[in-house]
């Protein structure tokens, strides 16, 4: 019986089989219907696209071949939805690991105050993780997350999110997505992973597809209205 989630993992040669074959391990102990998709080297926007595309699932997902999943993760996911019936998306914590999976010295990425548009805007780190999307909410952005080139997956949250509409004393006609604040990923860094490679001209396209004229532009909108 198919499960309410569909994942994709994008594949590409550089990550080693075993890495591959033990995220597969993980994802056979998760709640989801797996869809092992090739990568497109040079073009993660569009390959993101073609996997968010996969299956029928109410609920989709991914994960990288050179992560793990944490037991537990999805269903906690899941969970979180339902107990928040208008949240677009859920995502569950990390942490960083290096390639043998010892603990690097940072700390975990989990918030326990839930979402911060500010740490939206200005950490990498903050809506990371694990996440899981209602595909109501994924597909009529597919074409921008194409737009948006490498850094498309941060500009499909900001797209859903919208931090820069509302100020925090007005009320918002949608909610916040909600934070499972747990770890949900052992994020391997290994030097080649692809966010290492992003420039500021990709992150200035991104914001462009948003409809900013720059990620400063795009930054200083989300300050604006988080501290109105």
């Amino acid at each position: 019986m198919p499960h309410l989630i569909d994942c994709h993992i994008l594949t590409l040669p550089r990550f080693p089989a075993a890495w591959v074959d033990a995220m597969r391990t993980d994802l056979d102990d998760q709640p989801v219907n797996q869809h092992w998709i090739p990568g497109i080297e040079g073009d993660l926007a569009e390959a993101r696209a073609r996997g968010f595309s996969a299956g029928s699932a109410p609920f989709v997902s991914s994960a990288d071949p050179d992560d793990r999943i944490m037991p537990g993760t999805y269903a906690a996911l899941l969970k979180a939805l339902a107990n928040n019936p208008s949240a677009p998306f859920a995502w569950a914590g990390e942490k960083m690991v290096d390639e043998e999976l010892k603990d690097l010295p940072t700390r975990p990425h989990v918030w326990p105050r839930g979402y911060d548009p500010l740490g939206h805007i200005s950490r990498a780190n903050h809506v990371h993780g694990v996440k899981l999307y209602r595909r109501e909410f994924v597909t009529p952005l597919l074409d921008l997350m194409r737009q948006a080139g490498p850094c498309c997956e941060f500009a499909l949250d900001l797209a859903i999110v919208k931090p820069w509409a509302v100020h925090k004393s007005v009320h918002r006609s949608s909610p916040w997505p909600v934070h499972a604040p747990m770890v949900g990923r052992l994020w391997r860094w290994h030097g080649k992973n692809g966010s290492a490679d992003f420039k500021s001209h990709d992150f200035d396209r991104m914001a462009t597809a948003l409809g900013f004229a720059s990620m400063n532009a795009l930054r200083d909108a989300v300050v604006k209205a988080a501290t109105a």
